[in-house]
C-alpha cells in the first residue's frame, strides 16, 4: 500500500487538490490499486498468449440520445496490420440478476482468440446492465413477456457499438460479423434482421431467449419469424441435439419460422454436448468451429484456407492423407500445440483453452510418446510454425 500512497500523494501535489479523508484517500487508494491489477492482468496475458493483442476497456455508446460504458475485450492477432474485419460477440442471459452481475469479458477470451486467429479484430462486449456495463437490467415477467422487445434493446447495444468501432483506424467497416450463444445469439439474428451497413454474418449457437412461461415458444418462434421477413444477411445457427433450453422441435420451428421470407440460414445440429447442450459456445469449440469456418469459407469471410492446411502438410513432409488433419488442427480452438516425429511422419496436436504453452507442450509431446515415439518436438503453436525449416 506504501507505492499506492506515495503515487497519490504525487499526483494531489501536482493538481493542487483540497486534503482528503481518510476514506477518500482509502477509496483512491483502492480504485488505483484495481487499475494496477488489471494492468498487471493485461500484461499476464499478452505474456503468455504471444500470438495475441488483448486490450480490456469500455467503449463510450450513446444508445436512444443516453450515454453508455459497455465492457469489452478487444482482441486481435500481434502482427496484424492494417483495417481488419470484426467478429463482435456477446453473451447470454442467467437465471439470476446476480448472475447477470457475474458476466465478464474473461469467459469469451478464448473464443475471441479463436476469431483472432482466423484473422478477425474479435471484440466480446457486455451489453447494459451486465457485469460491469452501464444501465440497469431489465427482467421479464410472466404477465408482460417482451422477447422482441428485449431482443431490440440488446441489438441496439450490439448497433451502438458498430457505430463506435468504425471510428477506429484497424476496422474494416464493411466486413463484419455478429455471433454469441443464447440471448446473445438471438441478439446477432435480431441485428442481422436490420441489416445494417457493413454486417455480413451472423453467428447464433444455441441461439434464443428462454423465458418460464406457459406459451413462451409460441412467442420465440413469431418474432424469429418477423426477423426472417426482413434479414438479407447470411446466418449460421448451431445447436447441440441435448440443448434444455432449445430442443430440436423448438428449432425446428424456429428454422421454418425464419425462413418463411427467404432469409439465408445454415442450420447445423451437433451431436449431444456433455450433460447438457446449451453450453455449446463456450464448451465446444472443437464441436463447431470446423462448420463455423466452412461458413466463413463459402461467404469467402477471413479463416484458415486450404493453401494453409496444405502448406503444413508439406513442411512436414508428410502423405497426402494427413491433409486432413492440417485441417483438423486449423479448425481446433486456440490454444493449441502440434508435435511431431521425423523418424515416423507422424503428427499429434493437443488443445484445451485453458491450458498456457508450457502446459501445452509438455501435452503435446506426452501424446506423441504414448505411442512409443521418442523423436518427439514442437512444430507448430497456435498457427504460428515454430519448428525447423524443413524436415
Amino acid at each position: 500500500m506504501y507505492w499506492v500512497t506515495v503515487l497519490l500523494e504525487s499526483v494531489i501535489c501536482k493538481l493542487q487538490v483540497p486534503p482528503l479523508s481518510a476514506m477518500m484517500w482509502r477509496s483512491l487508494a483502492f480504485a488505483l490499486m484495481a487499475m494496477a491489477g488489471l494492468l498487471l492482468c493485461a500484461n499476464a496475458m499478452a505474456a503468455e498468449n504471444p500470438d495475441f493483442t488483448e486490450t480490456h476497456e469500455f467503449l463510450h455508446v450513446v444508445i436512444d440520445g443516453k450515454p453508455y460504458r459497455l465492457d469489452s475485450l478487444v482482441v486481435k492477432k500481434s502482427e496484424a496490420k492494417g483495417p481488419l474485419p470484426v467478429a463482435l460477440i456477446t453473451h447470454g442471459t442467467a437465471l439470476s440478476i446476480s448472475e447477470n452481475r457475474a458476466k465478464s469479458v474473461e469467459n469469451f477470451s478464448w473464443r475471441a482468440r479463436d476469431m483472432a486467429a482466423r484473422g478477425w479484430l474479435a471484440v466480446v462486449v457486455i451489453r447494459r446492465g451486465y457485469g460491469r456495463s452501464d444501465g440497469p437490467f431489465l427482467k421479464d415477467t410472466c404477465e408482460k413477456p417482451h422477447i422482441k422487445l428485449d431482443l431490440e434493446a440488446a441489438a441496439d447495444d450490439l448497433q451502438a457499438v458498430i457505430d463506435v468501432l468504425k471510428k477506429r483506424p484497424d476496422v474494416d467497416s464493411s466486413r463484419i460479423i455478429a455471433m454469441g450463444d443464447s440471448m446473445g445469439g438471438a441478439t446477432a439474428v435480431a441485428l442481422g434482421a436490420r441489416n445494417p451497413a457493413g454486417l455480413v454474418g451472423v453467428v447464433s449457437v444455441s441461439g434464443g431467449l428462454h423465458l418460464n412461461c406457459a406459451g413462451w415458444e409460441d412467442k420465440l418462434v413469431e418474432t424469429y419469424r418477423a426477423y426472417g421477413a426482413t434479414s438479407h444477411v447470411p446466418n449460421l445457427w448451431l445447436y447441440a441435439k441435448n440443448d434444455e433450453y432449445f430442443g430440436p422441435a423448438v428449432v425446428d420451428r424456429m428454422q421454418t419460422a425464419f425462413i418463411e421470407g427467404g432469409a439465408n440460414l445454415s442450420l447445423k445440429e451437433i451431436d449431444p454436448f456433455q450433460k447438457e447442450g446449451h453450453g455449446l459456445f463456450l464448451g465446444g469449440g472443437v464441436q463447431w468451429l470446423d462448420k463455423l469456418d466452412y461458413f466463413l469459407q463459402y461467404n469467402h469471410l477471413p479463416t484458415w484456407s486450404y493453401d494453409d492446411a496444405s502448406n503444413i502438410q508439406k513442411r512436414l513432409n508428410i502423405g497426402s492423407r494427413w491433409l486432413r488433419f492440417a485441417q483438423q488442427y486449423l479448425s481446433a480452438p486456440v490454444s493449441k500445440i502440434m508435435s511431431f516425429s521425423p523418424s515416423t511422419r507422424r503428427a499429434f496436436y493437443m488443445y484445451d483453452g485453458t491450458m498456457d504453452f508450457v502446459a501445452g507442450r509438455a501435452a503435446a509431446i506426452s501424446r506423441c510418446e504414448k505411442a512409443k515415439i521418442t523423436d518427439c518436438r514442437i512444430v507448430m503453436e497456435n498457427n504460428r510454425w515454430v519448428g525447423p525449416a524443413t524436415q
